[in-house]
């Protein structure tokens, strides 16, 4: 098939990195799939999704997956008493009726893609397979074959070199052809699935939709749109009759591709990167693409698991089209098969906090805008949502309450290994045990009789390990005051220590209230992201005066005029909270949201006992 970037020829490239992968079965997806080569190669050793945002190109994937073999077409056989192929090739055409190929794209409408008798038979076939699949002699998929194997065939006789940017002015040999109906080609693979599915969407919209194991990425590299190369093709695969302009009939309902524009292709990538739902990742890239390979590398390190990604150089022969004559400078094509393992992991603070955003993590990242320079974690906690975020730039921790900010300072400045070690040595010191009041309160009066400033961080996390629901409370004295509890140094606590870390780098550490925080050093793709404490919900830090922490009205308030005022100065913002709990709404965000045009995102209800509605509310639409 001549087809830009089709990756027949590097395939057994591709085979060779995701042999070294230590997986043999599971979900495979092809999610710019192009002509479909790479999801027909390995249908029968994985579950294929494919996809292509070009409707042409996801019925070629889509009739790939779908068999292992040509379809055997049983009812249109028995209706017809032969196969398709027979029936259209024998089919005499001299009576049909010219249809919008023929008027727009052959001599008759001034163009010449097609000869005339080649047009008409592109017109009644396409007609034709819709109405047999109306009347039930043709299923969904089989129509999806024929309509890929008549694209297919459609290329062997335009009068073109290979895309439909431009025709001959003279007939070239191949279109004086007469057009044959040929069964698409396609390895003959036993399939693996019969869930194989095919989408034509946005890849970085579907890749909030899916999951797997493996995904391979195959965007566009150049300038070159596939929605005007290949607009004939689109034309015939929707079976419509488009709003069409130009010389070459364009339709005008095309949509561009990011990633075939130079400032927005870095930036489509950084989304999709975030958004995939997979464990391992293959991108192919050239040395002649917008995207700087070294740039494109150290933005997948950003995603990748520690850093880490492999890089095959792979000599490529070069499609060359009107534009193609001066493209990378002199220098031959260099194709790139980059592999990474994704950073999937859902990190947890060593911290047990109330309002952990740890189980809604997945749905926080669909949320996200598509480009995050910082991320300002205003609220921060236990930092459960700011360590998961992989930021350009780079993560702020913020916290008001200097107890907790100061625990958290111990585990994202300095040795885990030292800390692990320092809270050893306290649990040993005071011989502490789930439910051993004595060994318990021992600690807490020691850690007590320090002045505020002067009190052990560590020590107040130990505490915490062994209180009663692992609370972090202070009377009006400023003394830690929650009783004993039945946990302590618990496994899966050892582990989140030792496996404790930030995706992106920690550029600052601040203690202050949420208003204090000058948004003007941030750039316009800064996201602050806020997760106060719920005024409808009873939470351990807003059940009285605690250290003054107490979460009020007036502060609902303030925090609002606050996200109005980012809002005015063109920031992005992340609002994480309850709308209603045990039949009480909070009607101070309620009447907010509804003065505003801010997103809604409606997490679920929550909650055994006492049901509570989580949202989601941000101020941009990506």
């Amino acid at each position: 098939m001549r087809y830009i970037g089709n990756k027949t020829r590097i395939l057994n490239y591709i085979d060779e990195v995701v042999k070294e992968i230590p997986l043999k079965d599971g979900v495979f997806a092809d999610i710019f799939s192009g002509s479909g080569a790479v999801s027909d190669h390995f249908k029968d050793r994985f579950e294929i999704i494919a996809n292509d945002y070009m409707t042409y190109a996801s019925l070629f994937s889509g009739a790939k997956i779908y068999y292992a073999q040509i379809p055997d077409f049983d009812k249109f056989v028995n209706s017809k008493g032969v196969s398709p192929f027979v029936y259209w090739n024998l089919y005499d055409y001299s009576k049909e009726k010219p249809g919008f190929i023929t008027r727009e794209y052959s001599p008759i409408g001034n163009r010449k893609f097609f000869q005339k008798k080649n047009a008409l038979v592109i017109d009644t076939i396409r007609r034709q397979i819709e109405e047999y699949y109306k009347i039930g002699l043709l299923d969904e998929r089989e129509r999806i074959f024929l309509i890929a194997s008549l694209l297919e065939s459609v290329m062997k006789v335009s009068n073109t070199s290979g895309t439909y940017e431009a025709y001959f002015s003279n007939w070239e040999s191949r279109s004086f052809k007469e057009l044959e109906l040929l069964p698409l080609e396609m390895e003959q693979r036993t399939l693996y699935s019969q869930n194989n599915r095919a989408y034509s969407e946005d890849s970085n919209i579907l890749a909030k939709k899916i999951s797997g194991d493996i995904v391979y990425i195959d965007p566009p590299y150049t300038t070159t749109q596939y929605t005007s190369a290949y607009h004939l093709l689109e034309t015939i695969a929707k079976g419509d009759a488009p709003l069409i302009s130009g010389k070459t009939g364009r339709r005008q309902d095309r949509v561009m591709s990011m990633y075939s524009r130079r400032k927005d292709a870095i930036r489509s990538f950084e989304d999709l990167l975030r958004q995939l739902d997979f464990d391992h990742v293959i991108i192919s890239y050239s040395n002649q693409s917008l995207i700087e390979i070294d740039d494109l590398k150290k933005l997948i390190k950003l995603f990748s698991y520690e850093n880490e990604i492999t890089t095959t150089r792979i000599p490529y022969r070069e499609y060359r089209n009107l534009n193609a004559s001066q493209k990378g400078n002199g220098n031959p094509l260099e194709e790139y098969l980059i592999y990474f393992k994704k950073d999937r992991e859902i990190i947890k603070s060593p911290l047990n906090y109330s309002g952990s955003k740890c189980w809604i993590m997945d749905r926080i990242i669909k949320e996200l805008p598509k480009n995050i320079t910082y991320f300002i974690d205003a609220m921060g906690g236990a930092f459960n949502v700011g360590a998961n975020i992989h930021a350009t730039k780079g993560v702020i921790y913020n916290e008001y309450i200097k107890q907790i900010f100061d625990i958290k300072k111990e585990f994202l400045t300095k040795n885990l290994d030292v800390i692990y070690n320092d809270i050893e040595k306290i649990i040993a010191e005071y011989k502490l045990e789930p439910s051993n009041k004595e060994s318990y309160f021992k600690l807490r009066n020691d850690y007590n009789s320090k002045e505020i400033n002067d009190r052990d961080p560590l020590k107040l996390y130990v505490l915490t390990l062994f209180s009663f629901q692992h609370m972090i409370r202070f009377n009006s004295k400023g003394d830690y005051n929650v009783p004993v509890g039945n946990s302590g140094f618990t496994d899966d606590i050892k582990m989140r220590i030792r496996e404790y870390r930030t995706k992106s780098p920690l550029v600052k550490m601040l203690n202050k209230s949420f208003d204090e925080i000058d948004y003007t050093q941030y750039d316009k793709d800064s996201l602050f992201y806020f997760d106060p404490p719920y005024i409808v919900t009873n939470t351990v830090y807003n059940d009285g005066k605690r250290m003054n922490s107490q979460w009020t009205k007036e502060n609902e308030i303030l925090l609002l005029e606050y996200l109005d005022e980012l809002n005015e100065k063109g920031l992005k913002f992340m609002l994480s909270n309850v709308l209603e709990h045990n039949g009480k709404k909070n009607q101070i965000l309620l009447d907010w949201i509804n003065k505003n045009d801010y997103v809604v995102v409606n997490i679920g209800e929550t909650g055994r006992r006492y049901k509570r509605t989580e949202v989601i509310i941000k101020n941009y639409g990506e």
